[in-house]
Order: C-alpha cells, then sequence, then structure tokens
C-alpha cells in the first residue's frame, strides 16, 4: 500500500505521488485571471496509472463565488462521475487553505490545488484530504486521456484498408435512393392540388391560395393556375 493512501485510508486505489498535466495548470490560471477578483473553484479529474495519480482536467459544476469564498452545488455530481479533488484560486497573497477549504478537503476527494496570486506556476500549493502540503510534479500527459473510451463505437470492419473505396451504406445507396424517388409517379398524381395560407404576420392567415402542382417526366414540380380564393 502506498504511503499517501494510508493517509488517504483509500485502499482500493493506492497510488505514491501525483502527476498534474501543464494544460490543467494553464486552465486554472486562466480562470482565476478571468474570476478575478472572485474566487475561482472546479474539480479534479484524472486517474491512477502504476500507482501514480494524474490530474487531467477539470470538471465544472454550477454554483456561486465571491471575493471571499466559492461554492458547488456538489448535490448535483452525477453518481458516476469519478473526481479525485478540488481546484480553487485566492484573490490574495496566500494559497493556505481556510477553515471552510479543511471541511471541503476532507470530503471532497484525496489533492487539491491552491493557486494564490499572481496566479503563476509558482504560487500553486497541493493538499491532502487533512490539509497537509503534498508535492507533485508538472508535465505532459495528455495520452493518457480517456479516447479509449471511444473505441466501443468502432469496429474494424469500419477501417478502410489503402486503395478501398467507400461502400455504400444505408442511406447510401444511390440504386434504392433512386427507386424511392421515382416512385413519386406512382403514389402521387400528375396534377395535384394543393392549398396554402396567404399569412400576413400583422393579421394572420387571410385569404387562401390554391395552386396546381404538376410533375413532369423527369420528377420536376411545375406550378400552374395560381388562384387566390377570399
Amino acid at each position: 500500500m502506498g504511503f499517501f493512501s494510508k493517509i488517504f485510508g483509500n485502499k482500493p486505489e493506492t497510488f505514491d505521488n501525483v502527476k498534474v498535466d501543464r494544460e490543467v495548470i494553464d486552465s486554472m490560471i486562466y480562470y482565476s485571471k478571468e474570476a478575478y477578483p472572485r474566487e475561482f473553484l472546479s474539480l479534479l479529474e484524472g486517474k491512477i496509472v502504476d500507482n501514480t495519480l494524474y490530474i487531467l482536467g477539470l470538471i465544472f459544476l454550477p454554483g456561486e463565488t465571491c471575493d471571499t469564498g466559492a461554492v458547488l452545488h456538489d448535490y448535483m455530481i452525477p453518481p458516476t462521475l469519478k473526481y479525485w479533488g478540488t481546484a480553487h484560486c485566492h484573490p490574495g497573497p496566500s494559497a493556505r487553505p481556510s477553515d471552510a477549504d479543511l471541511a471541503t478537503f476532507s470530503k471532497q476527494g484525496v489533492f487539491h490545488l491552491i493557486l494564490c496570486l499572481p496566479y503563476s506556476q509558482e504560487t500553486f500549493i497541493g493538499y491532502n484530504k487533512h490539509g497537509e502540503q503534498m508535492d507533485f510534479e508538472v508535465g505532459d500527459y495528455s495520452y493518457l486521456k480517456d479516447n479509449e473510451d471511444l473505441d466501443e463505437y468502432f469496429y474494424e470492419d469500419d477501417i478502410l484498408d489503402d486503395g478501398e473505396e467507400l461502400k455504400p451504406g444505408f442511406f447510401d445507396d444511390e440504386e434504392e435512393f433512386n427507386r424511392e424517388f421515382n416512385s413519386i409517379d406512382e403514389t402521387n398524381p400528375k396534377n395535384e392540388t394543393v392549398i396554402l395560407p396567404d399569412f400576413d404576420e400583422k393579421r394572420g392567415p387571410q385569404n387562401v391560395v390554391k395552386i396546381n402542382v404538376e410533375i413532369d417526366e423527369n420528377g420536376n414540380l411545375k406550378i400552374t393556375d395560381f388562384k387566390k380564393r377570399k
């Protein structure tokens, strides 16, 4: 069992160190500056690989924020959503957790990030669920993001080999399309009467327009005998 896992009391998911994707750091800096002088708060997305917790993204939920604190509506967290902690900023020179922060740390995950002014990579501090500082590394770990989940939507038979042409699909069968299109002549008369409203935006439908629609031998529509009926 990893050292941090003993502290966190999380036996099934053990890790010994934490690595944060650079995009998460950049995003936190950006959103903190955008929110200033208010606080910014989100959840941390990630995964454990080879006893390392990788923080790979931010998860946003509705909430309220001001210059002295921020609150997420945690009752809106989907029960199937996996998150590892929180990320927020302090619009001041200190990244030390407040009592409210410590209460959040104890309930919302195992790793937490606080960013303080002047909002740079050097003003981040990581904490565990007990409010104790934790070291972490920053790097490019985007290759670990869950793109593999898309595999369930693709099959090897759908991949074209070199030089192979795309075969017609359900909606691409030209012969079937032509057969359906030509059936218009069989299911619709050559002279069909269509009634449309003559619409006035201010007063609503005023007159009824009666037109005759003809379909020629090429399947083209031809409108004739334009008449109005009041």
